[in-house]
């Protein structure tokens, strides 16, 4: 006879120390489910039978619990009854249809022209209070558990009993059979969430292209989220179905940004000297200073703008940031108020729009993207604008992971100091984490299931979203 080695374990030990359940075997260092799959061989060969004990544990639900503790709606009933309040208009506060029912029903009370009256079966119950103690001693019946104030639980014990045959085989004369095809569970391991994965590659994809990284908090003024960008202060994407903003501190102090906050005031009002006519309105710095959660990590590209202090022989220079932002949206299975942007701009003299393509085709290209293209589009803050996309082999359509262009001159010149050419971009991650993980509700990326966690592959620089994610 050929038996696997866990059969073969599972035997001896069954032939040492007689019936043993499947707990016990644990206890003695064998895996549960090896020793179900090791069961099941050894049945079919015979060598035991498995027998199943059921014991069942009757506990108090929260209405038992309550009933246990003060009482159920009849006694409470009597009890109100006994102390002198019979009138049926001074019981309303009591769940007043099940206690007369159920009072009536045991022959408790009688009513008579509105008045509750006690019999002398209500009166030995008032005097026994069964239900409370019975239900304390957890004396259970039936009828408790049909009305709700008991559940049950049952437990099966599994239990290995060796047949004749199986005591009277000699382990000796067992040959071991490995079978390399038989189905293994996936040991469990440490590793790190598919989406901090990704977030850490696209991270290190921008490093290794020379960028530096950006740091910004996530409270930032109107200034940099809205003013610093040409986003008109009168722009839909500034109220409240768009933007969080902020209570406490409700403002920020933006004269740090000294001259830039009169030269990005002229440039909407007037044009300033960017060659722009401006948006023709009066600007508020009033506006400018209300704090927000920023709606996009472009705002800390913004501030990069300012804080850049060299001289145009040292372009150019790359800034990325890979960051969270906030935007008061419904949250649906593709939406989220709170999502991952990555955000990157490119300082120089001699860039073109051949330049910005080459670094998004870089960066998709090492998160696995083999086709993608960029179509116009429309940004306050861009011009020529576009969104990129990138192909989805599986769906068969074409995916938005966001927008892209070069600054215009009226983001560019207040801000920098100086006239320069800025490529710029923001892109999403959040779809290429759901890919990767095979949702269909991008929520699921921040609920953390161990079970999603454990059978989504170890997301790699090689693996390719147009593949379904195959490794």
């Amino acid at each position: 006879m050929k038996l696997s080695t866990q059969a073969i374990d599972i035997l001896e030990q069954l032939k040492k120390h007689g019936d043993r359940t499947v707990e016990q075997l644990e206890q003695s260092g064998f895996d549960q489910s090896m020793v179900n799959r090791a069961a099941m061989e050894l049945q079919e060969k015979g060598l035991i039978e498995v027998e199943e004990e059921e014991e069942v544990t009757r506990y108090l639900t929260e209405t038992g619990r309550e009933v246990a503790a003060k009482g159920s709606p009849e006694h409470k009933l009597i009890e109100r009854v006994d102390e002198g309040d019979k009138s049926l208009s001074n019981l309303q506060d009591l769940n007043l249809d099940v206690a007369l029912g159920k009072a009536r029903q045991k022959d408790w009370i009688e009513i008579e022209g509105g008045s509750v009256a006690l019999t002398d079966n209500g009166r030995n119950a008032l005097e026994k209070d069964k239900l409370k103690a019975r239900l304390n001693e957890e004396d259970f019946m039936q009828r408790d558990e049909d009305r709700g104030l008991v559940d049950t639980e049952t437990e099966v014990t599994r239990i290995l009993v060796l047949t004749e045959k199986g005591q009277d085989i000699e382990l000796k004369s067992i040959e071991e059979d490995f079978n390399v095809e038989a189905r293994t569970s996936m040991p469990r391991t440490g590793k790190k969430h598919y989406y901090k994965n990704i977030l850490q590659y696209a991270r290190q994809t921008w490093l290794e292209l020379g960028f530096e990284e950006m740091q910004g908090g996530y409270v930032v003024p109107s200034f940099l989220n809205f003013d610093a960008l040409y986003t008109p202060q009168d722009h839909p994407a500034r109220e409240l179905h768009d933007t969080f903003f902020v209570e406490n501190p409700g403002t920020s102090d933006i004269s740090e940004y000294g001259d830039k906050v009169e030269q990005v005031k002229e440039t909407h009002e007037d044009g300033w000297t960017t060659g722009s006519r401006g948006y023709g309105s009066d600007w508020s710095k009033k506006e400018a200073e209300r704090n927000v959660l920023r709606t996009h990590t472009t705002a800390i590209s913004a501030r990069r703008l300012h804080q850049i202090d060299i001289n145009e022989e040292e372009l150019p220079k790359k800034f990325f940031i890979v960051g969270r932002n906030f935007r008061n949206e419904t949250v649906d299975r593709t939406h989220l108020a709170e999502f991952y942007q990555t955000d990157g701009i490119v300082v120089g003299r001699d860039l073109d729009f051949s330049n910005l393509k080459g670094y998004i085709s870089k960066f998709f290209e090492k998160m696995g993207y083999d086709k993608f293209r960029l179509i116009p589009s429309y940004y306050p803050y861009t011009e020529m604008s576009v969104e990129v996309q990138v192909w989805d082999e599986e769906d068969e359509e074409w995916l938005g992971m966001g927008g892209a262009g070069m600054f215009r001159p009226e983001v560019v010149k207040p801000m920098l100091g100086f006239e320069a050419k800025v490529l710029a971009w923001g892109l999403g991650i959040g779809r290429i984490a759901s890919m990767a993980a095979g949702l269909t509700d991008i929520r699921e990326l921040y609920r953390n299931d161990i079970k999603v966690i454990n059978e989504t592959p170890v997301w790699r620089p090689d693996w390719n979203t147009s593949n379904g994610g195959n490794q």
